[in-house]
């Protein structure tokens, strides 16, 4: 087996404004939605785990520390979730093949959909690996780590999204409605907290 190196990016710098409360530390079930993210990538076998902090960065510095994740720091974060996308992927350690980049509030992903696109990055051809559900994109997206330069130098514009969007990238349908689950608000992560007891 050809071995890669493949690294999680956590995005957890934001304001959660919202929420009222910081969002990488709340409660879903018997861990945070930080320690349900760290969950995800360690069932599928990934030790290259960083975490971007910046709104509250002590607290979750020392949540994220708990859990045994890299902390990098974003002073910039205020002026959004693409700077904290670009002090990642500056920290990504330099042989990465790809990473994946998950924001911290869409914390019910199945493992099973992480080996999915895991899976079909080592077998492909270097594209960025979108999963799908119900024909809409979800997260994380698999990002070839030859694009990490492009994204430094991006202005940010659209966010990184937009700056995807111009490389070519190949959809992965998973049946896994979690992809799309974020927990914007209270509702949304009672309704999370619901569907975590089903399942």
């Amino acid at each position: 087996a050809i071995c890669m190196r493949i690294a999680a990016v956590i995005l957890a710098a934001g304001l959660s404004s919202r929420m009222g409360a910081s969002k990488p530390l709340l409660p879903l079930g018997d861990r945070s939605l930080l320690g349900h993210c760290r969950a995800l990538f360690a069932a599928c076998g990934l030790t290259d785990m960083l975490v971007v902090v910046g709104h509250k960065a002590e607290d979750v510095g020392s949540e994220a520390r708990f859990l045994g994740l890299r902390v990098i720091e974003n002073p910039d974060y205020r002026f959004g979730m693409f700077s904290s996308v670009q002090k990642a992927v500056s920290a990504l350690p330099a042989d990465t093949d790809a990473f994946f980049m998950l924001p911290v509030d869409i914390p019910l992903i199945r493992p099973a959909t992480v080996r999915r696109l895991l899976a079909a990055f080592v077998a492909g051809n270097g594209v960025i690996l979108y999963p799908t559900f119900a024909g809409r994109r979800g997260h994380p997206p698999l990002i070839p780590a030859v694009l990490s330069q492009a994204i430094l130098v991006h202005d940010g514009t659209g966010g990184l999204e937009a700056l995807l969007s111009t490389y070519p990238g190949r959809e992965l349908a998973v049946w896994d409605e979690g992809i799309l689950l974020d927990a914007d608000t209270t509702e949304d992560l009672q309704e999370l907290r619901e569907r975590q007891k089903r399942v």
